[in-house]
């Protein structure tokens, strides 16, 4: 298994939620970063993606099932 490989966590439409999410994840050692970010408005159909390292999936999904 490749540790560093990226997968996308979650997609957002609204940047202040998933700036919260990745706060979340990043105060329990769950690197993340997001993209997307400034196409928003071009194209509101593809949202914010909150991408983690696959390796951190199963702690993450735990945590955002909180």
């Amino acid at each position: 298994m490749q540790q560093d490989k990226t997968i996308v966590l979650q997609t957002f439409s609204d940047l202040m939620e998933a700036k919260a999410m990745q706060n979340k994840l990043e105060e329990h050692g769950i690197t993340s970063s997001l993209t997307d970010e400034n196409v928003l408005g071009l194209d509101p159909v593809s949202g914010i993606e909150l991408k983690i390292f696959e390796k951190d999936k199963e702690a993450a999904l735990k945590l955002i099932g909180q």
